[in-house]
């Protein structure tokens, strides 16, 4: 008798079932400002020669449960399509999707309703509210002056503080490219193929300093010498063909100064279009 409940323990011990650790609801999650962290880049300092720098803000939570995507959204229009009509109209949702979906959404918001927290900047005696998103980060180019330029953000919820101050040697831009005509201001970005091969769109700097903004001007403050092409994407591929005319300035004021003018018919959903081509020479 002994012999059997010996045997037949061991096998009761593996069948037993084992506890679960339970992790905690993300719905729960109290967030501790004290302990986030408020990450300003680049580090500006001394003495620049960038005259439009695009500083990035980002509130960071080192216990965050769920860390958001910090990648840059940028409209997309590489997909298929063939024809020239509207394409098919989507399936139609019944009342019980669309509720399903709306309640998705909302417990979203709700989740993440912690995250959005207000702001204050100054930037050489300016002031300006700002909202961000804990985890991600928030993209501001300022308009710098020669001299000395201050910036300064403030996040009162988690009591943090960054200044930067910086001074510029000359604030002139050398080269500027804006869209000046548009019939339809939805209907795509500016492209800057830099000579070194470099491309700069919407939001995004080049390694030799070049921005386009999301608004559809290009500059740089000391562009290399060579070959510049203009280029254009079209927009949403439902919309109409539409006229672009671009600007160029170089050395504007000065007795060197430069200028060129083009414009085109860009068809809705096109992939880069040329524009034209510009030289910058030292």
């Amino acid at each position: 008798m002994n012999a059997v409940i010996l045997f037949l323990l061991p096998a009761l011990l593996v069948a037993a079932p084992q506890k679960k650790t339970k992790k905690p609801a993300l719905a729960n999650y109290v967030p501790d400002p004290k302990q986030w962290r408020l990450e300003v880049k680049p580090d500006l300092g001394g003495w620049q020669s960038e005259p439009h720098p695009l500083i990035r803000i980002k509130v960071v939570d080192p216990r965050d449960p769920n860390p958001p995507s910090d990648e840059e959204e940028r409209p997309n229009y590489d997909y298929d399509y063939e024809g020239d009509g509207d394409g098919e109209d989507a399936p139609e949702k019944s009342a019980d999707q669309l509720r399903k979906e709306r309640l998705a959404r909302e417990a979203e918001e709700k989740r993440n309703a912690w995250r959005e927290r207000k702001a204050t900047v100054w930037f050489n005696g300016q002031v300006q509210p700002l909202t961000l998103s804990v985890g991600r980060s928030y993209l501001l180019n300022l308009d710098a002056v020669n001299g000395e330029n201050r910036f300064e953000v403030f996040v009162p919820d988690a009591g943090k503080r960054v200044v930067r101050t910086w001074w510029v040697s000359s604030s002139r831009t050398r080269l500027r490219v804006s869209k000046v005509l548009s019939e339809d201001p939805y209907v795509g970005n500016l492209e800057i193929l830099e000579p070194g091969g470099e491309l700069a769109t919407a939001g995004r700097r080049t390694p030799s300093g070049g921005m386009c903004t999301w608004g559809g001007e290009y500059t740089h403050s000391s562009p290399a010498p060579g070959t510049y092409t203009l280029r254009w994407t079209g927009g949403w591929r439902g919309a109409k063909p539409c006229r672009v005319t671009v600007e160029a300035v170089l050395d504007g004021g000065t007795d060197q100064e430069r200028r060129w003018r083009f414009e085109r018919v860009v068809l809705a959903g096109a992939g880069p279009v040329t524009l034209g081509t510009i030289d910058v020479e030292d």
